[in-house]
Parts: C-alpha cells; sequence; structure tokens
C-alpha cells in the first residue's frame, strides 16, 4: 500500500463515526405519536413492545425492544463520544501515514543527497538526538552497498519508537525528505495561512490526547463532566488533517518522482 493508500484506510474510520453522529442526531427521541404508531403497523409490533425512533432532518431510524439501546445512550452528551473518537482516529490517521511516508521515501533520499541529507534544523537535531549507532553500526556504514538501506532502517525504527503525532512531527518528516519549509510549502499549496493550519491541527492533537488520557477533561479541573465539543469543530479538525495529509502526499510524491529520474539518470550514465 502506498502511504496516501494507508491514510485513506486509517482515516476512513473518521468518517463513518461522523456520518453516524449525523444519522443519529436527535432532540429526543419518539416513542409515542402518529409516526410511533404507523410503523407499529408496519413492523406488525406488539402493543406492548416499546419502540423509539430517532428524527432529524436526514435521517428515520426505529430502535427495536430487543435491541436492548437504552435512550440515554442516544442523548446528545453520549453521542459526542462520536465526534470525540472522530478526532482521536482522524490523528491516529496522521500519525501513522506520516511514518508510512518516512518509511517508503527515505531510502531514495539518502542515495541522492548522500551524506547531505540529515538536515541542519536544531529541532530535528534535538528529536534525534537519542539516536546512537554502535561500532558494528560504523562498519556497516563503510559498506556504500547497503549505507542507505542500513540508515534509512535506522532512522525509521527510532521515529516509529518515538511520538510524530505533533505539528513538528509533520516538519521532522518532511526535512528528513528533502524539504525546505514543510508547513510553508504545505500551505502555499493548499492556498491556506501557515499559521492557522498548523494551529488547527495542533488543537486536534491537542484534543485527541486530553480525550485519551484524561477522558476530554480540562486538566487541573475539579469538574467531572467531558469539555463540550460540537460537530461543527469536530468536522473542521477532521477535515483539516485530511487535506493536510493529501496535500503533504502531493508534494513528497512529486519530489521522490524528480529524485526516482536523478536516480535513474545517473545509473544509465554509469
Amino acid at each position: 500500500m502506498t502511504p496516501k493508500q494507508v491514510f485513506d484506510d486509517s482515516f476512513r474510520m473518521a468518517e463513518l463515526l461522523m456520518h453516524v453522529y449525523r444519522l443519529l442526531e436527535n432532540e429526543g427521541l419518539q416513542t409515542t405519536g402518529e409516526l410511533v404508531t404507523s410503523l407499529r403497523g408496519v413492523l406488525r409490533c406488539q402493543e406492548d413492545e416499546q419502540i423509539q425512533l430517532v428524527v432529524n432532518t436526514i435521517f428515520l431510524g426505529c430502535i427495536r425492544e430487543s435491541a436492548n439501546v437504552p435512550g440515554i445512550h442516544l442523548k446528545p452528551q453520549s453521542l459526542q463520544n462520536l465526534l470525540r473518537q472522530a478526532v482521536v482516529s482522524a490523528c491516529t490517521a496522521y500519525e501513522t501515514y506520516l511514518t508510512t511516508l518516512l518509511q517508503t521515501h527515505i531510502f531514495t533520499v539518502i542515495e541522492v543527497k548522500q551524506h547531505q541529507f540529515f538536515p541542519e534544523d536544531k529541532d530535528v537535531k534535538e528529536y534525534f538526538k537519542g539516536l546512537s549507532l554502535t561500532i558494528g553500526d560504523s562498519f556497516r556504514l563503510l559498506n556504500d552497498a547497503e549505507r542507505s538501506v542500513f540508515l534509512g532502517q535506522k532512522i525509521v525504527s527510532y521515529v516509529q519508537s518515538k511520538n510524530v503525532g505533533s505539528v513538528n512531527g509533520l516538519a521532522t518528516i518532511g526535512l528528513l525528505l528533502s524539504m525546505a519549509n514543510p508547513w510553508t510549502e504545505l500551505a502555499a499549496h493548499l492556498q491556506r495561512d501557515s499559521e492557522q493550519v498548523k494551529k488547527m491541527v495542533g488543537d486536534a492533537l491537542k484534543r485527541r490526547n486530553r480525550i485519551v488520557h484524561d477522558s476530554d477533561r480540562l486538566p487541573g479541573s475539579n469538574e467531572m463532566e467531558k469539555q463540550a465539543i460540537a460537530f461543527a469543530w469536530t468536522q473542521q479538525a477532521v477535515d483539516t488533517i485530511k487535506h493536510v495529509c493529501l496535500g503533504f502526499d502531493e508534494l513528497v510524491t512529486a519530489r521522490m518522482t524528480e529524485y526516482r529520474a536523478e536516480l535513474a539518470g545517473g545509473n544509465q550514465e554509469n
């Protein structure tokens, strides 16, 4: 699978959760009335069977008693958990995509750039300060035949053991893949303001961490209630992550196409 296909596969869960939320959104389940009576006839229900209807502008759903779904599970506060999990799924797709992208293309970058492949950016150097090489590793780097593969695998393994679930994560991967200024280039490609895009992605990732680690409760708060989450904000966060990853993929793919053509040209000359 290509990095884009990996992203699409992971991101599909976020989109599904958003669709399910829209279908189940309601202002109160209907248990009586003309519509309930009509559906009883269609379904041939017993008179004493409880029926709950989910009714909104795009969906009409009937929950029969045998489903054993308490009405409280479909209240707005409960349905907001679908939105929270959509944020979690979108952010997971973001992380999975970045590590897959690096794993797919780092070897090409090392082959083209050789000893100049590693960025001079101070944040990238700080990120990799824990990466170490043994004496045996050093001797393997002397072997031209396996140098790029070995070094690439070392970098990928290190990144996979750390966290790329941040705004800086995309910048780090982009710099490793030979982009001069990843967020600036991406924002220009999307025709968006760089700071606004970074803030939206950063806010979504912070919210994901709060959902996973604190059940979406504000840190330091004595309140036991979860922080409210709106459909519009969630849709914006999920869509931004999607556009960021797809746009980033287009930029990296174009760069790697150039590099592979350069390598092919060099091989023909040799």
